[in-house]
């Protein structure tokens, strides 16, 4: 049995970063970068009007009443046909660029326009204008050549807009994995039927399938893996055409586990089998390399709160490394407990939790009722794990701990 860091170590030594493919923008979201994003224009990219209104220079107003010439008018995606002379203004609309001359602009509810023979003038209802008010100038939020996302960054959804503003429609990133789940054990059923005398209804296969589709990976639901050698054999020949196949159940000691002897006779070599973690211990990890491509395979415990922190933990990391994510390990915060609690036991554990509210400053978190392994109550009033270590059982109110979020 190995520790947490270990298991840590020996997956990033395993695990090699999928090879890198253009995605359309609208795909991106949730893959990492595998190439630095620099802009290649200005932004904005000319000196802009950030209102309707009119573009004069401030020094030309004197005071309320003043008239002004209207030179020309001004819309977004067109350009100033002249530089803007002594006493005229330029009618402007938000986005538009300034003419030459031209410093601030007097927003459109300040104005009052007539003609005279003929002539356009605007008179102004304001003594006086600093100069830049009302006006973006060029570059200000980034300049052509700037560094605006490192490599290893995951793209989100407020990403893309800036992606598409420097010309970036199609990002390096690190291909998308596929990931294939197999739920084991003849005591399981669909969710949908009703379970017979020894029968469960099958949790973790949804849950695995829903966890991996909420990183935006592509999913294979393998269905239920029965406890009949050959069945489960062939079941798991098609996970292991896949980037990653995750199992759970039959991977501890019992008659019936029979996951990790035919992953041995598939060619999957094991790299380690039990973690010194509570819950999760029996967690194995493998991988087969076939034809210059490997899959990586984790056998999770069958109890579904193992299952849970076993892939929040292990197989997450492993993805993110798949993915070329520069911080693979799982994030964590801390935070201070709400109350004192206690865990049995000489493993590390990771146990549900949920933020408090209180009137001070400092995040809490308070550990929920949890019945163990099979419990999964607990984690529908879950916000994240609480990891405690096992150097101590006793662990009082207001001790900083690390808090693992969903």
């Amino acid at each position: 049995m190995i520790s947490i860091e270990d298991a840590f170590k020996l997956i990033a030594e395993a695990v090699s970063p999928l090879p890198t493919a253009h995605s359309m923008l609208a795909d991106s979201v949730g893959r990492v970068l595998a190439d630095d994003v620099t802009a290649d224009v200005d932004s904005p990219p000319h000196r802009k009007s950030v209102m309707d209104g009119f573009a004069i220079k401030s020094r030309d107003l004197k005071g309320a009443g003043q008239s002004f010439k209207i030179a020309e008018t001004i819309v977004a995606g067109g350009w100033p046909n002249a530089p803007l002379a002594d006493g005229e203004a330029a009618r402007i609309m938000t986005g538009a660029p300034l003419p030459d001359g031209a410093d601030a602009v007097i927003m459109i509810e300040k104005a009052k326009m007539n003609t005279v023979d003929g002539v356009d003038f605007v008179e102004f209802s304001v003594d006086r204008i600093d100069s830049g008010k009302h006006v973006m100038e060029r570059g200000v939020n980034f300049a052509k050549g700037d560094t605006l996302f490192r490599r290893g960054h995951r793209i989100r959804p407020t990403d893309v807009g800036l992606l598409a503003e420097v010309g970036c429609g199609q990002p390096l990133t690190g291909r998308l994995p596929s990931v294939a789940v197999l739920p084991t054990g003849d005591e399981l059923v669909d969710s949908q039927e009703q379970p017979g005398r020894g029968q469960i209804r099958n949790s973790n296969g949804p849950m695995l399938l829903a966890m991996a589709k909420g990183l935006g990976l592509k999913t294979i639901d393998l269905g239920i893996g029965r406890d009949n050698r050959s069945e489960l054999k062939a079941a798991i020949r098609k996970g292991l055409g896949h980037d990653m196949l995750v199992l759970s159940g039959g991977v501890s000691a019992g008659v019936l586990d029979l996951v990790p002897g035919i992953l041995a006779e598939e060619g999957v070599v094991e790299v380690f089998h039990k973690v010194k973690v509570k819950p999760g211990k029996p967690i194995w990890f493998g991988v087969l390399t076939r034809d210059q491509q490997k899959t990586y395979v984790f056998g999770l415990p069958g109890n579904p709160v193992s299952s849970l922190v076993g892939f929040q933990l292990f197989v997450r990391t492993a993805i993110r490394i798949l993915e070329s994510d520069r911080s693979p390990k799982p994030r964590s915060v801390s935070a201070q407990l709400a109350k004192d609690h206690e865990t049995r036991g000489d493993r590390p554990t990771y146990w549900p939790g949920r933020w408090v509210e209180d009137q001070s400053n400092v995040r809490k978190v308070e550990p929920l009722v949890w019945r163990g392994s099979s419990d999964l109550v607990a984690l529908g009033s879950a916000d994240g794990l609480i990891y405690f270590p096992s150097d101590t059982n006793q662990h009082p109110a207001g001790i900083d701990v690390i808090f693992f979020p969903f």
